[in-house]
């Protein structure tokens, strides 16, 4: 047989067979899609009886990836954020609030909030790049490993801009692990976040994940939202969630959740693993 006609006719084959998998791969595609959507149909069916809706141009997130994230907090309890906010000097205790020259510390739980008094910087660039690194700079001084947190951008309050730094492993956020800065003309004026890290590392598992359409079949039995009012669903994400731990404790664990929205403002989380809501 010709060389020239066994090569045509060998590249025909290819194209069919190429054809052929596309096909494949788009009806798959094409059959997962009507399922998901007669899925979402029946749920909202289902939700709709309790007066709960899910909003037209909701997505439904891809799962979480790592099982468990065991964490190192940068400050093992309230004496060491004092320390270093506040310097090694006295300071006035007034409740949950302490305070001296440098500054005005606030405690609550896992969070804080730090006015400074005497913010030393001369601020005439504020653009992002410029605001990012003067706040990252600030978190090395402050002994905070600066490579964990990814930069979500800028607010602009009445005087100077708000630079939002999140804690994130690949594309999924840990929700209550975060740190903004208030900059103004004269500098960092104040310094709020909660959960400050210092180090994480992951734990893979074989488990599977909960289903997301399972967890929110459970919605209308949530004694958080309240019964004979009308609820719509308008964002569900998958990420990490820290919740409350022992302030003594710098070693903490992060588990896998999806984070569940209303138009009331309403947030949920159903943890991953099991798919049980979690209160604090």
């Amino acid at each position: 047989m010709d060389l020239r006609r066994l090569k045509t006719i060998f590249i025909f084959v290819l194209a069919l067979m190429n054809i052929i998998f596309c096909a494949i791969i788009y009806n798959a595609q094409t059959y997962e899609k009507k399922e998901q959507q007669i899925m979402t149909e029946s749920l909202n069916n289902l939700l709709a009886k309790d007066m709960i809706y899910l909003s037209p141009k909701l997505e439904l997130p891809k799962s979480p990836t790592i099982y468990r994230f065991y964490l190192e907090k940068s400050f093992g309890n309230n004496d060491d954020l004092i320390k270093k906010f506040l310097g090694d000097g006295e300071y006035t205790a007034r409740g949950d609030d302490y305070s001296n020259e440098t500054g005005r510390l606030h405690l609550s739980g896992d969070e804080f909030k730090f006015y400074n008094l005497k913010p030393t910087d001369t601020i005439t660039d504020f653009s992002e790049k410029n605001i990012e690194r003067l706040c990252r700079e600030e978190m090395e001084r402050l002994g905070i490993f600066s490579e964990l947190y990814v930069f979500s951008g800028i607010n602009f309050p009445d005087d100077g801009v708000t630079a939002i730094f999140t804690v994130q492993h690949e594309d999924f956020a840990f929700f209550d692990a975060y740190i903004s800065f208030d900059v103004e003309s004269r500098g960092i004026t104040s310094i709020s976040g909660r959960n400050m890290l210092s180090g994480l590392e992951t734990s893979r598992s074989e488990s599977k994940f909960f289903n997301i359409m399972s967890i929110l079949t459970d919605l209308s039995n949530n004694p958080a939202l309240e019964k004979n009012v009308v609820h719509s669903i308008v964002s569900i994400t998958s990420g990490y969630y820290i919740g409350k731990t022992a302030e003594s404790y710098r070693n903490i664990l992060a588990i896998p959740v999806w984070q569940i929205a209303t138009d009331t403002g309403k947030i949920l989380y159903y943890d991953a693993r099991n798919g049980k809501c979690i209160t604090e």
